[in-house]
């Protein structure tokens, strides 16, 4: 190993001839290549790693002046600190040098440090609390492939303990985004964070309604079942469940008819917002506090007729609605399927298997106390 640094002594002490600078910096093409070699060399070989920490170290201090090429020369280093076998004081150091190109005005160096935390957050993700914030305040700069790599690095430093933080100034962005493909990308890391990290189930579902409420028609339908999902199933898997679990569950499913009532009253609902109240009202709308189930199902009724289904007549309707509910008790729909007037007229479907599940237990309330 120590064949492989005097070279990389010759460069930095000026050795070699004048003609190799680079504004001041000492062949910094050269230093660059030693860099890469060095992280090969190093690559989970400890002896020969720790003949390099001092070589590393030494390089991101002495080119951290400001220059560009500099700037290249301790992205190189970074990298190299990240291939080869970890030292805590020199990831410490890449660290604290790749956050001021995350602060930087210059959009190539942000581009630059936000490839270099996630080099560094891969393997050692402590790393990243530290600059979560600074990281998310590049979702403010206006070139696409920076918003883009920023929205992968904050998918990768969220867990259990930041995801409310990041998933709330996610929401934030999205209040206010209005490029159409941001706006999906956006939805897809809310949603991939919350499934993989939320904190309890309230949470999970309130952060869904949000992003209902906020890009409905960018929500999928898997997103959307596996949100159903978690509204019908019960805790322990059995219908037997009492105590705080049970009142857990209640309060959980009566919040979930209030948000969708809340939503269904907006003029336009994309099919899967739809298709997800429809069925949530249908199953559960008797637990409202706000609204009698002769008032949910005028609403029901009312989201049918926003519906235009171009060919589909009544009858139509209702026998996919029974076919539907046939053996789906307790079940979400499934709201994957085609597009067009066939998710209009599946949409339909579900709307009026609500109505008829809304009727079947309002009658059965009746026998009951009668």
């Amino acid at each position: 190993m120590n064949e492989t640094t005097p070279p990389r002594q010759q460069v930095i002490e000026h050795r070699l001839p004048r003609e190799y600078d680079y504004h001041r910096i000492p062949a910094p093409w050269m230093q660059m290549t030693l860099m890469r070699i060095l992280a090969a060399l190093g690559a989970g070989d400890q002896a020969s790693s720790e003949g390099m920490y001092e070589v590393l170290a030494d390089a991101m201090r002495r080119a951290d002046t400001g220059i560009t090429a500099g700037y290249a020369i301790v992205y190189e280093a970074l990298r190299a600190v990240t291939t080869i076998y970890p030292n805590e004081v020199l990831l410490d150091a890449a660290a604290t040098a790749i956050s001021r190109f995350i602060r930087s005005d210059s959009h190539n160096l942000r581009y630059v440090g936000i490839q270099g935390l996630a080099a560094i957050v891969r393997d050692h993700p402590k790393y990243a609390a530290d600059h979560q914030m600074a990281v998310i305040d590049c979702l403010l700069d206006p070139d696409e492939s920076l918003k883009r790599k920023t929205l992968d690095l904050l998918l990768r430093m969220t867990n259990s303990a930041n995801v409310v933080v990041i998933v709330d100034k996610l929401t934030a962005f999205l209040t206010t985004a209005t490029e159409d493909s941001f706006r999906l990308d956006l939805v897809n890391r809310i949603t991939q964070c919350a499934e993989r990290f939320a904190p309890a189930d309230d949470w999970y579902v309130q952060t869904m309604m949000t992003v209902f409420d906020l890009a409905g028609d960018k929500v999928s339908n898997e997103v959307a079942q596996t949100l159903l999902q978690l509204i019908a199933d019960d805790p322990d898997g059995d219908d037997d469940d009492d105590g705080d679990d049970d009142d857990g569950r209640t309060a959980l499913r009566t919040e979930a008819v209030e948000d969708f009532l809340t939503l269904i009253e907006k003029p336009t609902l994309p099919p899967v917002l739809a298709q997800s109240a429809a069925w949530v009202l249908g199953e559960y709308g008797m637990m409202s506090e706000s609204s009698s189930a002769a008032e949910i199902m005028v609403k029901l009724c009312d989201m049918c007729e926003q519906l235009d289904i171009n060919g589909m007549v009544d009858g139509e309707a209702n026998a996919a609605a029974a076919k539907a509910s046939a053996g789906r008790s307790g079940t979400p729909v499934d709201t994957a399927g085609a597009t067009s007037a066939a998710t209009k007229a599946t949409t339909k479907s579900c709307i009026v298997t609500a109505l008829m599940k809304l009727c079947a237990q309002v009658q059965a309330y009746y026998i009951t106390y009668e």
